[in-house]
C-alpha cells in the first residue's frame, strides 16, 4: 500500500502583471470553493485539518482536484508560489509524487530513497536525487511550498520548502533547481496555465489543505553583471534614504518630504536641508522648483526620490564612481501608513531597477526609528510580502553574505527612550534567522557606538550583548560621535578595534560606519557645519583607520543624506539665497568629490591602492595610485 499526491502544472506562452492572489481555498465553508474546476473523487471532511482547522479536502484514489491559473489579468504565471498542507495516511511503504506539466518533471519521494527529481523525456525516465528536504511520516500535516521561477524560460528554476505543523516547525528546503534539464519545450509552452492533485489509483488517496497560488512580482528588467553581489567582504557600502518626495512626483502623498520642516513650500525659513542637491544631470520632468532662487535669479530646484530615473541616475553615479551599492533604508513607522508604504515601495522598486541595471547590490536596513512598542509584526509581515510576493531577495542584484540573503535592522539598544524592546528586537532577529518561509538570512544589525560597553550612547542593559551575539554582522553608528580626525583616530584604538575583536572571537563579521561630516542647522538651529568636512580629510582619516584596523567591509553614512548634511552624491556649492536658511557647501570641490573619495576608500579597503593619510582625490583629478605606504 502507498500513497501520491501530484501537482500537474500545463504551460502556454503568457506573463503575469502584478503580484497576486490566483487563488485559495481553505475548505472551511465545508465545500470546494469556485476556484476548483476539477473535483473528481474529492470531499471535504470536517475534523482535525492543518493548523487546527475544522475541514480539509479528501482526494481518493484516483481522485483529481485541479483550478486554471488564467483570469482576467494573467494568461498564466511565470513566476509564481503554489503551497498547501498535506497529509499522508497511516500506510506501510509511503511515497509522495508532485508532478510539473504533463510529466516533465516529477518529484518523488518513498522511503527507500528519500526525495528524487525524476524528468520524463520521450518516454524515458531519469531520476536524481534531492537534498535538503526531510523525511514524511504518516498521519502528520506538513506545509510545502513550490517556488517556480521563469517558468518556461532557459534561466528557469524551481526551489522546494517542507515545513511540519506539528510539533516542532522543522524546516527543510531544496534550492535553485534546474526546471526543465532533460526536456525541451516549445515557445508555445511557456507559463502555467493549469494545476492539479491526482491522487493515482494504487494508492488510498491523501488530505489536503489550505492551499494557495500567488503570482510573484519577480524582476524582470536589465541585469548588468558588476560588482560581486555575494559577499560583503571588500564592499563599500551606502546607506540610501531615499526619503525624499515633492509635490508633482506622482506620488498620492501630498507636499514636501524631508525637504520642509513644517507645512508650506520648500522656501526661505522652512528648509530641513543642510546641503543643497545638484541636480543639473537629471531629467527635466525630475527637476522641481522651489521658492528659494539661486543667485543668478532662477529657481533654484531639488529632485523626488519617488521618481525612477532618479533613483537610476544616483545608481548610474555609483557605478561611475566604483560604489559598491546601498542598504535602502525601509522605515518601520510607515509600513502601515498607506502614502507612507506606498512611498517606501516605490522607492525600494526604483532600487531594485537601478542596482540591477547598473550592476550594484543592494539590501534593505529595517530601520526601527520611531516605532511604537507592539509593532515588531508588521515588521516581520512586511518582510515575508517582500520575499514571497516580490521575490526581492532572488535578483541578481540583492546582497548576499555567506550565502544568505543580508537584511539589516537599525537600531537596536540606543538609549534615547525607545518604545519597542529589546526582547521585541530579539524576536525579530530570530524570525529573520529561523523562520520557515522568510528566515534563513544573514542579519545585520545597527547598534551604537559603545554598544560592547553598554555606556555613551547605548542601554545598560546586558541583553544588548546577548542580542549582539546573536548578529552574523554589527554594525556600530559612529555619526557625531567624533568631530575630526583626532576623535577619529581615538575612536578606532579604543572601540573600533576592541569591537572588531569582540566580533572575531564570535565568528561575526563587522561593519564600521564612516561619514563625511555634519550639519543640521536648518532642521534644530545652532552652528551650521557643526561637524566639518575639512576638504575629504575627515571622511579620509576614517577610512585609513578602518583599514588600519584590517576592516573587511565599510558603511558609508550616507549617500542621500542632505538633512544632515551627511550626503555624498552630488551637490553643489553655489547654494541657493536665503536669510534664514543657511547652507553648508563641498567647500568649493567640484559636485563629485565625494563620490570620487567613497570610491578611493572602495580600492583601499580592496589593496588597489596604498595606505596614506594623504588625500588619495585632488580637485578635478582622479584617484592617486602613488601614495606611500604608512
Amino acid at each position: 500500500m502507498r500513497w501520491l499526491a501530484c501537482l500537474a502544472i500545463i504551460f502556454i506562452f503568457g506573463s503575469h502583471a502584478r503580484a497576486e492572489t490566483v487563488g485559495e481555498d481553505n475548505f472551511e465553508r465545508g465545500g470546494l470553493s469556485t476556484f476548483w474546476n476539477l473535483t473528481n473523487g474529492v470531499s471535504v471532511r470536517e475534523s482535525s485539518g492543518a493548523n487546527s482547522s475544522r475541514h480539509f479536502a479528501s482526494i481518493e484514489a484516483n481522485g483529481e482536484l485541479g483550478a486554471s491559473l488564467e483570469n482576467g489579468s494573467t494568461n498564466g504565471l511565470a513566476n509564481f508560489d503554489i503551497q498547501f498542507d498535506f497529509r499522508a495516511r497511516k500506510n506501510s511503504g509511503r511515497e509522495f509524487d508532485f508532478q510539473i506539466g504533463t510529466g516533465e518533471v516529477d518529484i518523488d519521494y518513498d522511503d527507500a530513497k528519500g526525495w528524487c527529481a525524476a524528468t520524463v523525456s520521450k518516454n524515458k525516465i531519469s531520476q536524481s536525487p534531492v537534498s535538503g528536504l526531510g523525511k514524511i511520516l504518516p498521519d502528520v500535516w506538513y506545509h510545502f511550498r513550490f517556488v517556480g521561477r521563469n517558468w518556461g524560460q532557459a534561466e528557469a528554476h524551481y526551489e522546494l520548502q517542507l515545513s511540519i505543523l506539528d510539533g516542532e516547525r522543522q524546516f527543510t528546503r531544496a534550492t535553485n533547481l534546474a526546471l526543465f534539464g532533460l526536456v525541451k519545450l516549445s515557445p508555445a509552452t511557456q507559463t502555467a496555465r493549469e494545476f492539479l492533485f491526482n491522487a493515482k489509483e494504487i494508492g488510498p488517496g491523501f488530505d489536503v489543505d489550505n492551499v494557495s497560488v500567488e503570482s510573484v512580482d519577480a524582476y524582470t528588467g536589465p541585469v548588468v553583471k558588476g560588482v560581486d553581489t555575494q559577499t560583503l567582504f571588500g564592499k563599500v557600502m551606502c546607506g540610501y534614504q531615499g526619503w525624499f518626495g515633492v509635490p508633482g512626483d506622482g506620488s498620492s502623498a501630498r507636499g514636501w518630504r524631508h525637504w520642509t520642516k513644517g507645512r508650506g513650500e520648500l522656501t526661505d525659513g522652512n528648509a530641513k536641508v543642510d546641503l543643497w542637491p545638484d541636480v543639473s544631470e537629471l531629467l527635466p520632468g525630475d527637476r522641481f522648483p522651489t521658492g528659494f532662487q539661486m543667485a543668478d535669479g532662477k529657481p533654484a530646484e531639488v529632485f523626488s526620490s519617488y521618481k525612477k530615473t532618479t533613483v537610476v541616475k544616483h545608481f548610474e553615479w555609483m557605478r561611475d564612481y566604483g560604489i559598491d551599492g546601498v542598504f535602502v533604508q525601509r522605515f518601520t513607522v510607515g509600513l502601515r501608513n498607506s502614502p507612507n508604504f506606498k512611498h517606501n515601495n516605490t522607492v525600494l522598486a526604483n532600487c531594485r531597477e537601478g542596482a540591477n541595471a547598473n550592476g550594484r547590490a543592494y539590501a534593505v536596513m529595517y530601520d526601527l526609528s520611531g516605532m511604537p512598542a507592539g509593532q515588531m509584526d508588521n515588521v516581520m509581515q512586511d518582510w515575508r510580502a517582500l520575499r514571497r510576493e516580490m521575490a526581492m531577495t532572488e535578483d541578481p542584484a540583492y546582497l548576499h553574505h555567506h550565502g544568505k540573503p543580508v537584511v539589516a535592522v537599525w537600531g537596536i539598544g540606543f538609549n534615547d527612550q525607545r518604545e519597542y524592546t529589546l526582547d521585541e528586537c530579539r524576536r525579530l532577529i530570530e524570525f529573520l534567522k529561523n523562520d520557515p518561509e522568510a528566515g534563513g538570512c544573514t542579519v545585520m544589525i545597527g547598534v551604537p557606538a559603545r554598544w560592547r560597553t553598554l555606556s555613551g550612547d547605548a542601554v545598560r542593559d546586558p541583553r544588548l550583548l546577548e542580542i549582539a551575539a546573536m548578529a552574523d554582522v554589527i554594525s556600530p553608528w559612529t555619526v557625531g560621535r567624533y568631530v575630526n580626525p583626532a576623535g577619529a583616530v581615538d575612536y578606532a584604538a579604543k572601540s573600533l578595534k576592541p569591537d572588531q575583536a569582540w566580533c572575531h572571537e564570535r565568528g561575526i563579521d563587522y561593519l564600521p560606519v564612516v561619514f563625511p561630516g555634519f550639519s543640521w542647522h536648518n532642521m534644530y538651529g545652532g552652528e551650521s557645519g557643526q561637524i566639518p568636512r575639512l576638504s575629504g580629510q575627515f571622511l579620509w582619516t576614517q577610512f585609513c583607520e578602518a583599514k588600519r584596523a584590517n576592516t573587511s567591509m565599510v558603511y558609508v553614512a550616507m549617500f542621500d543624506e542632505v538633512d544632515e548634511g551627511t550626503a555624498i552624491f552630488k551637490c553643489v556649492n553655489d547654494v541657493p539665497v536665503g536669510r534664514e536658511s543657511k547652507f553648508v557647501t563641498f567647500e568649493g570641490l567640484p559636485s563629485d568629490y565625494y563620490l570620487k573619495l567613497v570610491g578611493a576608500g572602495g580600492k583601499l579597503l580592496r589593496n588597489e591602492i596604498p595606505l596614506a593619510d594623504e588625500l588619495p582625490v585632488k580637485a578635478n583629478a582622479e584617484v592617486s595610485t602613488s601614495s606611500k605606504i604608512n
